[in-house]
């Protein structure tokens, strides 16, 4: 799982360094990154909420050090009310995206095992 949860923490991350691009794909990227994380993390419906929330564990360090940037360089006013709303709201929006997307990957997993199973009755019992 933690393979997964690392590959999910990488999608996200990389969402966000693309110049440009990251304007759209910053709302999208947890969601990305727990469908393909989870299905790297073989997410069954036992593991989605933890791999979720071990994604989410994983966006603090990333906000730790923005907000360790504040204090550290002394940063005041807006930005700084900005940072900690978005650290605020940051880790519960990668849960729910992480957690909604690892689901999807199970459903669409266990479809296609369905599927598979289906025909293979089908064709034996031809």
């Amino acid at each position: 799982m933690l393979k997964g949860a690392l590959i999910a923490f990488g999608i996200m991350i990389g969402s966000i360094a693309i110049p440009g691009f990251h304007w759209v794909s910053i709302w999208f990227g947890p969601f990305l990154a727990g469908y393909f994380g989870g299905g790297v993390a073989r997410a069954d419906e036992d593991k989605i909420v933890k791999f979720g929330l071990l994604v989410a564990g994983m966006m603090i360090v990333p906000l730790a050090a923005a907000l360790g940037a504040l204090y550290l360089f002394d940063i005041g006013g807006f930005f700084r009310f900005f940072l900690i709303v978005m650290a605020i709201v940051i880790v519960p929006y990668t849960w729910f995206g992480v957690t909604l997307g690892a689901l999807l990957s199970y459903l669409s997993r266990k479809k296609v095992a369905e599927r598979a199973a289906a025909e293979e009755a089908n064709t034996a019992s031809s």
